[in-house]
């Protein structure tokens, strides 16, 4: 059963500002903590089908996010479970990764479908993915990647490596690509899971 904690989204100074009827302080709910195990099968199937969100913020405090549909989970890092992602030079988001090594997996439920959708054919380049999704940041507990307050799983996370390619940790179709291509694989520890007081 997921424990209550007393945090309430508050707003961040680097934030976007948010008015009308999307504003978070309209729909302000109350964070609660969730275990990251009870978590990882829906985390895992939503990987599977469709995709999470990976919220990522650069060091001048810009958001950006993007739809991931691969990952892995395992014990310990430091006493925290790790989390670990890939994402190619190619993607808007790798200089944010490279630049503040946070990020929060938001996991979506089936409403969502085509937030997720969108925010893996667009690029945060061109667009303001959360405005064109409908999707709501808020403060996150522990990093500086922000929550999605429309999703009910945010598992926030801080890289504690980093492998660059060339490496034989992905298939070989993707090691076939040129190497400014293929993907850094990120591990994190994963420093809180958290959802959203009915």
């Amino acid at each position: 059963m997921p424990i209550a904690i007393a945090v309430l989204c508050q707003p961040h100074l680097s934030f976007r500002s948010v008015e009308g009827p999307k504003d978070w302080r309209a729909n302000v709910k109350k964070r609660v903590k969730l275990d990251f195990w009870e978590c990882t099968s829906e985390i895992l199937y939503r990987m599977r089908h469709g995709g999470v969100l990976c919220t990522v913020v650069d060091k001048a405090g810009q958001q950006n996010l993007l739809t991931l549909g691969w990952g892995q989970v395992g014990p310990f890092y430091h006493g925290h479970p790790v989390l670990i992602i890939a994402v190619t030079p190619l993607r808007y988001s790798w200089r944010f990764l490279k630049e503040v090594p946070e990020f929060v997996i938001a996991v979506p439920d089936a409403s969502l479908k085509e937030a997720v959708s969108l925010c893996g054919t667009r690029s945060g380049r061109d667009v303001d993915k959360f405005d064109a999704a409908g999707l709501t940041p808020v403060e996150s507990a522990h990093v500086k990647a922000p929550s999605i307050l429309e999703c009910p799983i945010n598992v926030e996370c801080r890289i504690y490596a980093r492998i660059a390619p060339p490496h034989m940790l992905l298939t070989p179709e993707h090691r076939q690509r040129p190497v400014e291509e293929q993907h850094t694989i990120y591990f994190a520890e994963v420093l809180g899971t958290y959802g959203w007081e009915s």
